[in-house]
């Protein structure tokens, strides 16, 4: 006899939508249960688990900075223990033909264009299918958690450089006219600048194209954890890209005023790298008390009467 983990407990009605936290119990640690998977389940996790490696390693350009790319290797842990507990329904084993055609069409897609994002969209496609139809529980919230799956693959270091372009320029751009204000003389052509005679390139390892994946994978899980059920959620996942570049250029200023205030040597080394992380979290920290204090208002907020 196998006994199967307690159904997880609703919390207590929230008729506003407002904030209720997501932190897993530590009954959820008993996070699966195989008694219902039937041969035609673990022929198509296997599948996923082969296309997935094989998207992992087809392009491992992302492997140059793995410093700050390998923080994806925990997205999927993470949407296991987050989306726990998992328990298999009775029912058999099927996939509804048509999203099973759509996900095949993107994956062929994908691989003819050689767009790893395609690819991996196709895959966490394919792997919400078989969780919408197999395991039980609330599927509205496992939904919600579906771009952890998407943000395991390297796809924003590789499809994404023009974005990585347009956050060195307008990170240099921001950088020119703040040191103006200032009163420093600059001159800017693109993303290399002259402040004061300190000649500064904001190149490629400057574009937060590494560390974006890793921003936007943690930003998810924090906005899970302090809003998983609020009708926030959407609008706070919708705003990591822009927290993305607001730490990203604020990274750079940082590390600029270290160039300008104590020469070019302090801002090389490891004070370039824990400088920017440090400036990288507090934006991270900001905005995670900025959305905590929104969604306290709106929860304060009288609800208008008839």
């Amino acid at each position: 006899m196998t006994l199967l983990p307690a159904e997880p407990q609703q919390e207590p009605g929230n008729n506003s939508g407002e904030r209720t936290s997501l932190v897993p119990a530590a009954a959820s640690l008993r996070w699966f249960d195989a008694a219902g998977l039937e041969s035609g389940d673990l022929l198509f996790l296997a599948i996923l688990v082969v296309a997935g490696m094989w998207i992992w390693v087809r392009d491992t350009a992302w492997l140059a900075a793995t410093d700050e790319t390998l923080p994806i290797l925990a997205a999927f842990p993470l949407f296991v223990w987050l989306g726990a507990p998992w328990r298999i329904r009775a029912d058999s084993f099927s996939l509804p033909t048509v999203p099973a055609a759509v996900a095949i069409g993107l994956a062929l897609l994908g691989w003819a264009l050689d767009v790893t994002l395609l690819l991996a969209t196709a895959w966490t496609f394919a792997l919400w299918l078989w969780i919408k139809a197999r395991v039980a529980g609330e599927v509205h919230l496992r939904h919600r958690l579906a771009m952890l799956p998407l943000l395991a693959f390297p796809w924003v270091s590789l499809d994404l450089a023009p974005v990585g372009w347009w956050f060195r320029l307008s990170a240099a751009w921001v950088v020119d006219h703040a040191y103006g204000v200032l009163g420093y003389s600059v001159v800017r052509e693109g993303t290399n600048l002259l402040i004061s005679g300190i000649p500064i390139d904001v190149a490629a390892p400057c574009s937060g194209m590494n560390s974006l994946q890793a921003i936007l994978l943690g930003g998810l899980v924090l906005t899970w954890l302090e809003f998983g059920r609020s009708r926030l959620f959407w609008w706070l996942v919708a705003s990591l890209p822009l927290l993305a570049w607001v730490a990203n250029t604020l990274r750079v200023c940082t590390i600029v005023a270290l160039a300008v205030g104590l020469g070019p040597d302090a801002a090389r080394g490891s004070l370039h790298q824990i400088g920017g992380w440090l400036v990288v979290l507090l934006v991270c920290c900001g905005w995670l008390f900025t959305a905590k204090w929104v969604a306290g208002k709106r929860s304060s907020a009288p609800s208008a009467g008839l």
